[in-house]
């Protein structure tokens, strides 16, 4: 009876989840697009590709991010995720935080997602440049772990529908 009942709601969460993925997937493939037709990225903005790893229980996954400046704020980017664990994906989550240019060109991202009350309150603290993307996340529930993300190619698809 409960095997049948965890089955019934990880179905229905799939589900209920199909169009968001279907919409993610298709901004992910015009970000792609757009990037190559405009060649080798020169700044963050962006499709980027990777996976997160919790330090905390040892789960990992595939991780899709489109980084766009947010209309009307300067310095400020909109970082859209999709993640993945298993057979599910899940997310469509945007983190909008300032951007801070180092020296060596690259920029500093810091600042907090509020996310579903189950998963919590997420800080991100990472580096990106036009190339690479990394960082470290922490939750107000315990998990914390690392993203390493990278531009899309043919070995970094997008996400499945």
């Amino acid at each position: 009876m409960k095997k049948r009942f965890c089955r019934s709601l990880l179905l229905l969460c799939c589900l209920l989840s199909l169009p968001s993925c279907l919409s993610y997937h298709a901004r992910f493939e015009k970000a792609v697009a757009q990037a190559a037709a405009g060649g080798k990225p020169t700044d963050i903005t962006g499709p980027w590709k990777g996976t997160w790893k919790s330090n905390w229980n040892g789960h990992e996954g595939p991780l899709w991010c489109i980084v766009t400046p947010t209309p009307e704020k300067p310095g400020t980017f909109d970082f859209r995720y999709r993640a993945g664990w298993g057979v599910l994906q899940f997310g469509n989550y945007v983190h909008t935080i300032p951007a801070q240019r180092a020296p060596d060109g690259s920029y500093l991202v810091k600042g907090e997602m509020i996310l579903p009350k189950l998963v919590g309150t997420h800080s991100l603290d990472g580096k990106l440049n036009a190339k690479a993307f990394d960082a470290s996340y922490k939750s107000d529930k315990g998990d914390h772990g690392i993203m390493t993300l990278r531009r899309p190619g043919k070995k970094n698809p997008a996400p499945a529908e």
